[in-house]
């Protein structure tokens, strides 16, 4: 019998490893497919398949992808991580979410950095203080469609001669974010809202003389004295498409004004014919034509 055993297991080894052989062969998904059992095994009707959970796998596939996308975009365009303002050497991130209280799709809106500079002002004459640094952000698809147009074809070295780009990019309604991050301690509240209030008007009466100032005066309202402005806060003035600037201090809304006309003025200092250096309108100008090309 001992003899016999040894034959028949020695056998049933060898079939044995064969078997494993061939099913190594196999692709894991194939493998675990066969493994499940069918669904006809289980009962005499046939389900019919879940809608909704079809749905709900469909659109997770379809935000995947566009997340996939825009990552390689991102990438491709050197847009991750931060960058730093040159004079302060404060770091800005170089994409921005934006997210409207109630609205949850609007944060899916990502807005990219085009351009950093700084705000100063000289004590004495002897000492220069950097009270800020500012950076521009505009979201892709909406330079995309309002400047690709006039724009695609034209070299960077063109578009920093050309008096209307600038303008263009005021008056095509395009979604933006001015980022200021304060740098010096002893600034208050009211004393930015009266630098604003002053600059704002001028530039006003300049992009509609017929003004009521209305909407300056809400804008200016938001700024209270209960609010610190310490080194490292941040306030956001965004811009949509649909004229309304909305203000963020520390990341929480304070007020929504209703103005294409405040956008325009309020941009107009950052990238206006009058404001800014010539290095942060390069700067400005190299990026946005690199989004146009991308279109």
């Amino acid at each position: 019998m001992p003899p016999l055993f040894c034959k028949i297991s020695s056998s049933l080894m060898s079939h044995l490893k064969k078997e494993i052989q061939q099913i190594q062969l196999f692709p894991f998904l194939s493998l675990a497919a066969a493994l499940l059992p069918s669904n006809s095994k289980f009962s005499p009707h046939k389900k019919k398949p879940d809608l909704q959970i079809i749905g709900q796998m469909d659109q997770l596939a379809s935000v995947n992808k566009v997340q996939a996308c825009s990552a390689c975009t991102f990438a491709e365009m050197n847009w991750v991580g931060h960058a730093s303002e040159a004079a302060t050497g404060i770091e800005f991130p170089k994409t921005l979410q934006n997210c409207l209280a109630g609205d949850s799709d609007s944060c899916l809106t990502t807005e990219i950095l085009v351009g950093t500079g700084s705000r100063s002002t000289r004590v004495m004459r002897i000492k220069t203080l950097r009270i800020y640094a500012f950076g521009l952000y505009v979201h892709p698809a909406s330079v995309c469609r309002k400047l690709g147009p006039k724009y695609a074809s034209m070299p960077v070295s063109e578009l920093n001669n050309q008096l209307n780009f600038f303008e263009d990019l005021l008056r095509e309604d395009i979604d933006m974010t001015v980022r200021l991050v304060i740098n010096f301690n002893g600034l208050k509240v009211n004393s930015v809202r009266d630098t604003f209030e002053k600059s704002l008007r001028n530039r006003l009466s300049k992009v509609n003389p017929q003004t009521d100032y209305q909407c300056l005066r809400t804008f200016t309202s938001y700024f209270t004295e209960d609010i610190p402005l310490s080194v490292g806060t941040t306030i956001d003035f965004r811009q949509t498409a649909k004229g309304q600037l909305i203000t963020e201090i520390g990341g929480k809304q304070i007020g929504t004004v209703v103005s294409k006309d405040l956008c325009r003025a309020f941009f107009d200092m950052y990238i206006g014919d009058m404001s800014g250096s010539i290095h942060t309108k390069e700067e400005i100008t190299r990026n946005v034509a690199s989004i146009i090309r991308r279109c």
